[in-house]
C-alpha cells in the first residue's frame, strides 16, 4: 500500500540491504542502522521499514523475536518485538516490561522511532543485561496507518487513546490482546504533545513549555495501594532521574488550550491506554514529550533527532527503575491482582479545586517573542473519588446479552450463558441515565431481592484477572461505564431495574 503521506519523500534504495549485510550471518559486525538514521533524520520511517527493522533484529539474535499481535484498520500488521533470553531463569523476581510507541500515528511519531535504537541497545548494546531478569516487549507502530497517511487518528479518523471502553477501532482491540497476550507487570505508553497549539492555546498568544511529563494509571478502579505506589514511590524517582539525565521531567499537568481553564492531570477513564493497563494490575505510565513548532527550523525533519533523544532519556529511565525495583513492582502487582472477599472499587472519579492551594502559576512561553511568563491558572488537580462500591463476586446481565458479550469479549472479560433459569440474591437497582463522562449518575433506588434470571443470562465471574474491568464497564455510575455513551446509556430505563445485577454472596441455585 502507498503512504499518501510518504511516498514523495526520497528512499534510500540500499536501505533493506545495509540492514542485511550489519544482520548476516557475518556475526553482525556493526549494529544495524535505524530507518531514521539511515534516512539521516529527514522523514520518519515508514510502517514498512518499521517493520523491516524490526525483522533485521529478530534475524540479528535469536533472543528476539517479531511477534504479529492483530492488524489495522487497512489491514497494516501492528507488531511486537519481544526480547526473551532462552536460558534465563523463571521466578518469583522475573518481570515482564512492555514500552508502547506511536499511537498517534505521523503526529507522534519519536516514541516508534526511540523504540528501534531501544530494540538495537537490548540487542547489541548496554539494555541487554536488563534481560536477565526481564522480558521487554517492544511495540513501537500502534497505529501504522495513521503513521503512513499522515495523520494523528486511525484510518477512521478515531484517536484511539479514547477508545478503550468501546474498544470498536482494530488498533484499540489489538492493545487490548497484547494486554492479555504479555501480562506485562510494568508499562510505558509514549506519547508527544506539540507545544504550538494553533487552533486553541495560540490564540491567546501562547505555546506551553515543557520537556518530558509521566502520568500513572490513576482510575479509581485501579487499587489504592497501586496507586500509591505509582504515585507518591515511582513517580518521584522517575522524574528525578529523567531530569538529572538533562531532560526537566515533572508529573503530568493535562492538555492547555486557554489561559483561561483550569489545570488538572491526565484522564481518569480507561478511554486512555493507561488506565486499561492499570486495570490488568501492571504499572502503567504515559511519558509525554515535547513536540516542536513545526513553524520553527531545525536541521532535520521537524527536529526529529532531538525529539527522539528526548524519548531515549525517558523510555532507558523507565526500563532502568523497573528493572532496580523489580522485587518491589512483582509484589505490588501482585497484591493488585488478588481478588479479595472484602475488596472495594471506585466508580466516580473527577477533578475539583485543590482548596489547599487553588491558584498555580505554570510557565508558559509568548508566542511572538519566545519569552517565559509565568502564568496563573486555577488549581483542579484536586482528584475525588465517589460511589464506591464492594466488589460483588458475580455480575449477571438479563437481557441485551449479545451487545454486552461483544463488548465483554473485547475486554477479554470471560463469561458463561445460564443454561436454564436460576433464581438468585442479588442487589437490583435503578439509575438516571448520563451520556457523558463528566457528570455522576444518580442511583434512584437499591434493594436486594430475589431475582429469577432466564436461560441466556450472562455469569461474570469478577475473581477472573478481567473481573474488575467488568465491573467498571456495566455498571452506570462508573465514568468508564459503556452505558455512558449514547448507544448504551438508551439501554438504561430509570422506570425498572437495570439488567445488569451485581451478586455479593456467590451464585446460588435455588431446590
Amino acid at each position: 500500500m502507498t503512504s499518501t503521506f510518504l511516498s514523495f519523500l526520497p528512499r534510500p534504495a540500499s536501505w533493506l540491504a545495509l540492514l542485511c549485510l550489519a544482520c548476516g550471518t557475518a556475526a553482525a559486525a556493526a549494529p544495524p542502522p535505524t530507518p531514521l538514521e539511515q534516512l539521516k533524520f529527514q522523514r520518519i520511517s515508514t510502517s514498512a521499514e518499521i517493520s523491516a527493522y524490526l525483522d533485521a533484529i529478530a534475524a540479528a539474535v535469536p533472543f528476539a523475536k517479531k511477534e504479529i499481535v492483530g492488524e489495522s484498520a487497512q489491514g497494516r500488521p501492528i507488531e511486537a518485538l519481544a526480547f526473551r533470553l532462552g536460558d534465563a531463569q523463571d521466578g518469583p523476581a522475573r518481570m515482564t516490561i512492555m514500552v508502547i510507541g506511536s499511537q498517534h500515528g505521523a503526529a507522534e511519531p519519536a516514541g516508534g522511532e526511540a523504540l528501534m535504537v531501544i530494540a538495537r541497545d537490548l540487542a547489541f548494546g548496554d539494555l541487554k543485561p536488563l534481560l536477565e531478569d526481564a522480558d521487554i516487549i517492544l511495540l513501537p507502530n500502534a497505529n501504522p496507518d495513521g503513521r503512513d497517511l499522515g495523520r494523528r487518528a486511525n484510518a477512521n479518523w478515531v484517536n484511539i487513546n479514547t477508545d478503550f471502553v468501546l474498544a470498536a477501532q482494530a488498533e484499540t482491540r489489538v492493545l487490548k490482546q497484547a494486554l492479555a497476550r504479555y501480562a506485562p507487570e510494568a508499562l510505558l505508553d509514549s506519547h508527544e504533545s506539540a507545544i504550538l497549539k494553533r487552533k486553541t492555546l495560540a490564540r491567546d498568544g501562547y505555546l506551553t513549555d515543557f520537556n518530558a511529563q509521566f502520568e500513572i494509571a490513576n482510575n479509581p478502579g485501579i487499587t489504592p495501594d497501586m496507586r500509591r505506589f505509582a504515585l507518591e514511590d515511582l513517580l518521584p524517582q522517575l522524574t528525578a532521574r529523567v531530569s538529572e539525565a538533562g531532560l526537566p521531567a515533572h508529573r503530568y499537568i493535562g492538555e492547555i488550550i486557554s489561559i483561561k481553564q483550569p489545570v488538572t492531570n491526565g484522564g481518569l477513564t480507561l478511554r486512555n491506554f493507561r488506565n486499561t493497563a492499570g486495570m490488568s494490575g501492571a504499572v502503567s505510565y504515559l511519558v509525554e514529550t515535547k513536540l516542536d513548532s513545526r513553524e520553527d527550523s531545525f536541521p532535520t525533519y521537524r527536529n526529529i533527532g532531538v525529539r527522539v533523544d528526548r524519548q531515549l532519556i525517558c523510555i532507558r529511565t523507565f526500563l532502568h527503575l523497573m528493572h532496580e525495583r523489580r522485587a518491589d513492582v512483582l509484589r505490588e502487582v501482585a497484591l493488585a491482582r488478588q481478588q479479595g472477599p472484602t475488596a472495594r472499587i471506585g466508580l466516580y472519579a473527577g477533578y475539583v479545586v485543590d482548596e489547599a492551594h487553588p491558584k498555580v502559576n505554570i510557565p508558559m512561553r509568548r508566542l511572538d517573542t519566545r519569552e517565559l511568563e509565568d502564568i496563573e491558572f486555577r488549581d483542579h488537580r484536586k482528584q475525588v473519588v465517589a460511589d464506591e462500591i464492594a466488589m460483588p463476586s458475580t455480575l449477571l446481565v438479563t437481557e441485551h446479552q449479545a451487545r454486552i458479550a461483544a463488548v465483554l469479549e473485547q475486554h477479554h472479560v470471560v463469561y458463561e450463558p445460564l443454561a436454564e433459569p436460576m433464581t438468585v440474591s442479588v442487589l437490583a437497582s435503578r439509575y438516571a441515565a448520563q451520556a457523558n463522562i463528566t457528570e455522576r449518575v444518580p442511583l434512584l433506588s437499591a434493594e436486594s431481592r430475589e431475582l429469577v434470571a432466564p436461560a441466556g443470562t450472562l455469569v461474570i465471574d469478577t475473581a477472573q484477572p478481567n473481573g474488575r474491568t467488568a465491573v467498571l464497564l456495566l455498571d452506570p455510575r462508573s465514568t468508564s461505564s459503556v452505558f455512558r455513551y449514547p448507544e448504551f446509556a438508551k439501554l438504561v430505563d430509570a422506570t425498572r431495574d437495570h439488567f445488569v445485577y451485581p451478586v455479593f454472596k456467590g451464585v446460588a441455585r435455588t431446590p
